[in-house]
């Protein structure tokens, strides 16, 4: 039955609202679950080699890599390894959901410049608190997230018999 009321989005929202369907921690929301994002996302280019986040920072972002690319890479004494490459259309930073965290990683671009949508922690908590369906349904998906991860990390150190690159847990397409 055709509702009157029923609330509309432009263009240029549906196009979003399409865009943050695509990842898994908004997949399972309902596009007027996602619309209460729409106003807190912040749209920023970064430049060649400029730093996202460094591991220890706090998690206080949620990213979302419209165009560009970039690298998450972990720190281990005089080393830097590369864990992955991220291109468009990817997300990141997901360790933000949950409070007092601190990043994992590194991430910098490594393209001529990268476009992104940042979404502050500080919003997505407050959205948290006035809808428990979208908490519910986000902190699950984080679940999963990690649970993979952690299933990736058995795989390959059973493999790798004790020894392996982290890069080799991330990069199994």
């Amino acid at each position: 039955m055709f509702n009157p009321f029923k609330k509309t989005y432009e263009s240029d929202e549906r196009e979003m609202l399409d865009f943050l369907g695509k990842f898994i921690l908004f997949s399972s929301l309902s596009n007027d679950q996602r619309a209460l994002f729409l106003p807190h996302l912040h749209k920023r280019t970064y430049h060649q080699d400029e730093v996202v986040f460094l591991r220890n920072d706090p998690a206080h972002a949620l990213y979302f890599l419209a165009r560009g690319e970039v690298v998450l890479t972990l720190d281990n004494k005089q080393e830097v390894e590369v864990i992955t490459r991220l291109d468009g259309g990817s997300i990141f930073g997901e360790t933000c959901i949950l409070k007092d965290k601190k990043r994992f990683t590194n991430a910098v671009c490594v393209s001529e410049t990268a476009t992104m949508y940042v979404l502050p922690q500080v919003s997505i908590h407050d959205i948290f608190s006035s809808n428990i369906k979208i908490k519910v349904t986000m902190l699950e998906a984080v679940a999963n997230l990690y649970h993979d991860v952690n299933g990736q990390i058995l795989k390959t150190y059973q493999k790798a018999d004790g020894f392996f690159y982290m890069g080799d847990v991330y990069n199994t397409k």
